[in-house]
């Protein structure tokens, strides 16, 4: 999770920095992050949580990461994965091109 965000405060969690962002490591199950954002103190004490920036398993089949400004979201994962991703109606993706320029807010 990104550690700029003003209303959270975590103690001390290992640590790691890209250029210009540094983030928090937590961990959980997959099944945690169905109450991310859950209003229990016992889950989440730290109030409403934005998403985590990068999500991945312990065998690091896949990774999604998100961005401080979530207009979009990157999956990265084997071609099949990313093409039954795609391919599924009910959910708004499209293939990303790394030698375009990602979409930025106006």
């Amino acid at each position: 999770m990104w550690a700029g965000w003003g209303s959270i405060a975590v103690d001390s969690p290992p640590n790691f920095a890209f250029p210009n962002r540094d983030y928090w490591m937590l961990h959980g199950t997959l099944a945690d992050y169905g109450d991310w954002n859950s209003d229990n103190p016992a889950r989440w004490p730290y109030g409403d949580a934005p998403d985590p920036a990068f999500i991945w398993p312990a065998d690091r089949a896949w990774c999604v990461t998100n961005d401080v400004d979530p207009h979009f979201a990157t999956i990265g994962a084997e071609s099949a994965a990313i093409e039954e991703i795609v391919t599924d109606q009910r959910i708004d993706a499209v293939l990303d091109n790394p030698e375009h320029e990602p979409p930025h807010w106006a």
